[in-house]
């Protein structure tokens, strides 16, 4: 099996050890066709990239763009944080690739994330709320990829797997740390869904690094529904 890109990685713009350059230089000696640079949305309070440092990030991806150009496709991205029920921190700027998922460090701003920030310390679990209220925001605001579904409060794959198949948006497999067990990928399959295998990468030498997901996706036979792998 042979990764074609990767779509989720990241710098110390946020939390990461490297610089995007480091990153796509990686990504070209694994010979991936692309690479996304995606750190996190601004409402995460200790790793949001927001105003001037986002500006110099996206000045900084775009000139790897155009030196790499017939090498890799480098793209921009952000990993965007649920911020409630159907909410999310997607800027109004252009974006190539952004990214959706429920993250640690995002205040609560309704009911449904005060639940959501109680789920992580042990009180109370509601798969299927999580579910809507993130593909909720999905549908709202375009995104294109789901991020580690699961991590952090359980999301209800009967509820994602269908509205992501009929929204067109792929469920990571996260390399990192796969968060979607055996049966969610084979019901997934079964309900529709489409994958994205990315690395998460917070160190260069970790980007393309994908053997788990890999793994996973080929033990629960979901492979061919992998959009960014070749067997």
């Amino acid at each position: 099996m042979k990764l074609t890109g990767d779509y989720h990685t990241h710098t110390y713009y946020s939390h990461g050890k490297g610089s995007p350059r480091e990153n796509v230089l990686a990504a070209v000696a694994l010979g991936l066709k692309s690479v996304a640079i995606t750190e996190h949305a601004s409402a995460h309070i200790f790793y949001g990239v927001r105003n001037e440092k986002l500006l110099r990030l996206r000045r900084e991806v775009d000139a790897l763009k155009k030196e790499f150009s017939g090498d890799i496709e480098v793209l921009m991205g952000l990993e965007c944080n649920l911020t409630g029920d159907g909410k999310c921190d997607i800027p109004d700027d252009p974006f190539d690739v952004l990214i959706l998922g429920f993250h640690k460090g995002v205040m609560p701003r309704d009911m449904f994330s005060v639940r959501a920030m109680l789920q992580l310390i042990g009180i109370g679990k509601d798969p299927t709320g999580n579910a809507e209220a993130l593909m909720r925001a999905a549908e709202k605001h375009g995104v294109t990829m789901l991020s580690h579904p699961g991590l952090y409060i359980p999301m209800d794959i009967e509820v994602l797997a269908p509205a992501a198949a009929r929204l067109n948006i792929p469920l990571e497999i996260n390399g990192s740390r796969v968060t979607l067990t055996k049966e969610q990928l084979v019901r997934g399959k079964e309900l529709g869904a489409s994958f994205i295998i990315n690395s998460d990468a917070h160190r260069p030498e970790d980007v393309g690094r994908v053997e788990k997901a890999i793994a996973a996706a080929v033990e629960a036979d979901v492979w061919d529904r992998v959009l960014n792998l070749l067997p």
